[in-house]
């Protein structure tokens, strides 16, 4: 058909063109279709529009010029980066984009409200653009690649640019939720990474000046990856970008459909509704479904690490009599390392585990006892790294080559991957004896008496190109590693969790365990830490497909500090401990009481919003429980005249108030004792237990339940013997009693208040401890050497008595000393080291000195040898009886232990 040059940019048909001018007389009027989108043509603009919201794209090159919300004011983004709709490179990184086609056209078909914009070429691009009835604006592109080289990326649409002044936040999918504060755009900021992998939603929103706005995704069974984020415009001064890139493989010759975008206005909560609906992710089977009648079990068990390599003196037997038969409450054993090799080795032989730690018996009477008390017992395996020296590589069946089992690049060479000292390569998913090795794997772990397999890296690997022969039908080098993966985690049938986790793989898993908070603390993240705010994007999208946990190896981010514990009641997550310090750590009982007692309550419930109820206070609502973190160290939040949370503090509370748990200053009307509580309250009708399994003596005023006249309290022990009874205080709708922590020698799991037609009759009381603070705690403390970068000085006055200093070896003496910042008035010093069996009892010697200056010392007490006994928790006091110091130092002479000063603690009151 011949053609015609419109203008020297367009080029149109001459049937074309007779109708682009027709339309360019109608375009006078705004030209509605009922109730759905219009079009005109005006000013050099195709102008989309809606009652609510418009899109234009440039006449002479179909670039976005802008995209409004009627409802604020301004335009919510201008056009694209150098007035390129889209923008593809090929294989040589040659490209070719919208603004410089040979060709392009463009045709509205009013009766489908659909604006078609046509490109001609080196590719032959055709984008079409609609509105829904909800406004929402959707994207897709349809790529015929005509030349002789792959296209290996498609970015569509290309940089949508932003006013960088105007943005007030914006959202990235990294788990949970990531919430970019404006100064990330205002100081020129970029960030991008890919889904599936890092990303966990093909999603990103922001809010400007101009409105809200999300760009997501369409899911589809074979998904592409997608590069997502926001680009500072060094060509634009003042602008940023919204990234999103498709890595495709569009071979030579070949089409390629994209997935549809949609553009959305609107808040954050309603557009990751719609992404959930729109993806079909509300129809996935639900944890009731999964779980079935053991949903509650698995809901009231936190995670337990249990890392059989790393424990001391450890076996079967000693993991049997030391930590499952000591145990006050249930949890998941997470067995860690028990292979032959240890840790990141031998992947994917797991079974049968490593003979070292007791061979099969032992093993099997292990995982009967755990399973006798409730227990449940998941391992960690990594089906899709396989060790280097794997008993598995070293005999493949014949006909399977390394070079198909394994990922290979574009340069032939097959994907290595190093963790350390550790060795692996990245398996190719859609290999059959990919999927038919791991199902056996699985296979012997399930008879083996697991109850469910974790498998590292299948959530968060950023998917990798796979120029393998063998990948899954109707893939390409982009999508046959993630395809494959897909394809296995739909297929299985028993219990799997994942690290990190990926939306659509939320359908065949029950749990994703990691955070970006994680990466956040260990320096991956760098562009993104400092402006991060988290937000509960995962909690709104699929908390009712899967359970969420933190990473399950990492040390930083397990449930041994008030701060991850309110990070993961904010965020809906659930709580885990590691085994490796004893199961007389208190946070092994803490979480256990709090997974129990409140988050098993709804632990799929969906978050249903999340709000700032005061400056750095949040609210998170999950329709039968709401949870209120208060971010700020510096002070209290009062929730109500009556309670107040204490600096850092939380509430996690039933909305039928008939339970709650939560860190208070004030409850109930009454000011705490001095300290910490960590407090759990159960109300039933004929019984309220009150738990405090972190926290300091204090008294406590608690509600009666209803139609009580009085109540009778009585102390008990985790197992439910009976301690004493309580002394109780009636005070109308009210009674009072002291919660103490030790009641005959013996530690009081929670108090049980009951009705009463008398009032008590209990008169034996017991002395609250009073809390002191440790005035050296987060202050600044040197030392004369560490033995490695790993072990500073800080770590001594970080309130983690299982983090420790440690001098260079054979150096004595050697001193820690602390600045208090300014002059104190002390009584005495506590001297810690880890309080665990592995630390045997040793002595130290050490000598006191302190100073007004920081230059000249005085020595208060002389040196001394100090006996750490595991038995009385690796702790000593020295008193001090009134000493003034700002600055104190412990020189240490000698330790029988090691041959270096070892200090986990330096406490001072």
């Amino acid at each position: 058909m011949k053609r015609i040059r419109q203008s020297k940019a367009i080029w149109i048909s001459a049937g074309a063109l007779a109708a682009l001018l027709a339309a360019a007389a109608y375009a006078l009027l705004y030209s509605p279709l009922g109730a759905k989108a219009g079009f005109k043509d005006k000013d050099g603009l195709l102008i989309v529009s809606r009652a609510g919201a418009e899109i234009a794209f440039r006449a002479d090159n179909g670039a976005i010029a802008h995209i409004k919300n009627k409802e604020a004011a301004g335009v919510l983004t201008m056009g694209n980066r150098e007035n390129a709709l889209w923008w593809a490179f090929f294989e040589d990184d040659s490209s070719v984009n919208g603004q410089k086609a040979d060709s392009f056209s463009y045709d509205w078909n009013s009766r489908k409200g659909e604006l078609t914009l046509s490109y001609g070429g080196q590719i032959q691009v055709e984008i079409a653009a609609t509105f829904d009835e909800d406004d929402r604006i959707r994207l897709r592109a349809e790529v015929d690649n005509r030349t002789e080289k792959a296209i290996k990326s498609f970015r569509f649409p290309y940089e949508l640019k932003v006013d960088s002044a105007e943005v007030k936040d914006a959202l990235l999918p990294m788990l949970p939720g990531v919430k970019l504060r404006d100064a990330f755009f205002k100081e020129s900021n970029s960030f991008q990474d890919q889904y599936p992998g890092v990303l966990f939603a093909s999603y990103l929103a922001l809010r400007t000046g101009g409105g809200e706005l999300a760009v997501y995704d369409l899911s589809r069974d074979i998904a592409p990856m997608t590069e997502l984020g926001f680009k500072n415009q060094v060509d634009d001064k003042g602008k940023s970008g919204i990234v999103h890139n498709y890595k495709t493989w569009i071979a030579a010759g070949t089409k390629w459909s994209s997935p549809t975008v949609v553009l959305e206005f609107g808040d954050y909560e309603k557009t990751i509704a719609s992404y959930r609906e729109l993806n079909g992710i509300a129809e996935y089977k639900s944890l009731s479904e999964k779980l079935g009648d053991d949903k509650a079990k698995y809901f009231e068990l936190p995670f337990y690490k249990t890392d059989v390599s790393a424990i001391k003196d450890s076996g079967w037997s000693h993991l049997t009599t030391n930590f499952i038969d000591k145990m006050n409450d249930n949890g998941v054993i997470h067995l860690v390392g028990f292979q032959k090799g240890g840790h990141d080795e031998n992947y994917p032989d797991f079974m049968p585990p490593d003979p070292q730690w007791g061979g099969q018996k032992a093993f099997a009477a292990f995982m009967q006892a755990a399973k006798d008390k409730g227990n449940l017992v998941i391992p960690y395996t990594n089906m899709s790294w396989w060790g280097v020296d794997s008993p598995t590589l070293a005999k493949l069946p014949e006909g399977t080559s390394m070079e198909e089992l394994i990922v290979r690049k574009d340069n032939g060479q097959i994907l290595k991957e190093d963790y350390g000292a550790h060795s692996g390569y990245v398996v190719n998913t859609g290999h059959p004896f990919f999927k038919q090795r791991t199902a056996e794997e699985h296979k012997k772990l399930l008879e083996g008496g697991f109850d469910g397999i974790f498998e590292d890296q299948w959530g968060i690997r950023n998917s990798p190109y796979a120029f393998n022969a063998t990948i899954p039908e109707g893939t390409d080098p982009s999508t046959a590693y993630f395809k494959g993966l897909r394809d296995y985690v739909s297929s299985i049938g028993h219990k799997l969790y994942m690290e990190d986790g990926t939306d659509v793989l939320a359908d065949g898993a029950v749990g994703f365990m990691g955070s970006t908070y994680l990466w956040d603390l260990l320096g991956y993240r760098k562009n993104t830490a400092s402006y991060a705010d988290y937000y509960p994007m995962s909690g709104m999208l699929l908390r009712d497909k899967v359970l969420q946990y933190q990473h399950d190896l990492a040390a930083e981010t397990m449930t041994d500090d008030p701060d991850m514990l309110r990070w993961n009641l904010a965020m809906g997550y659930n709580l885990a401990a590691d085994f490796f310090n004893g199961v007389a750590n208190p946070w092994v009982d803490a979480v256990a009481v709090l997974q129990k007692n409140i988050l098993s309550q709804y632990g799929d419930s969906l978050v249903k919003s999340f709000e700032e109820v005061a400056s750095n206070v949040t609210r998170t609502d999950f329709g039968s429980y709401a949870v209120t973190a208060n971010w700020s160290k510096e002070g209290g939040y009062e929730i109500s005249a009556e309670t107040e949370l204490a600096p850092g503090g939380y509430e996690a509370s039933a909305a039928d108030g008939s339970r709650r748990a939560g860190s208070y200053s004030r409850l109930n009307g009454l000011e705490l004792d001095a300290g910490e509580h960590h407090l759990v309250e159960v109300r039933e009708k004929n019984a309220i237990r009150v738990y405090q399994p972190i926290g300091s003596d204090t008294t406590l005023k608690i509600k009666k339940g209803d139609g009580w006249k009085h109540a009778v309290a009585s102390a008990y022990e985790a197992n439910g013997t009976k301690i004493a009874d309580l002394v109780v205080r009636d005070e109308g709708d009210y009674v009072q009693f002291d919660y103490v922590g030790v009641v005959k020698e013996r530690k009081v799991a929670y108090v049980e208040l009951a009705s009463s037609a008398e009032a008590s009759k209990a008169t034996e009381t017991f002395k609250k401890v009073k809390a002191m603070t440790n005035v050296a705690l987060g202050k600044k403390a040197r030392a004369t050497s560490l033995t490695a970068d790993a072990f500073p000085p800080e770590l001594a006055v970080d309130g983690d008595p299982y983090t420790y200093w440690e001098s260079t070896d054979k150096q004595f003496p050697q001193s820690l000393t602390l600045d208090l910042s300014e002059e104190r008035e002390l009584t005495k010093l506590i001297v810690r080291l880890p309080p665990q069996d592995a630390w045997e009892t040793r002595q130290q010697e050490i000598e006191v000195l302190v100073s007004s200056d920081g230059q000249s010392y005085a020595s208060v007490l002389a040196k001394a040898a100090y006996t750490f006994d595991p038995a009385s928790a690796n702790a000593v006091e020295i008193p001090l009886d009134g000493t003034k110091a700002k600055f104190v130092r412990l020189t240490i002479t000698d330790n029988t232990g090691w041959p270096a000063a070892q200090i986990s603690e330096f406490e001072a009151y």
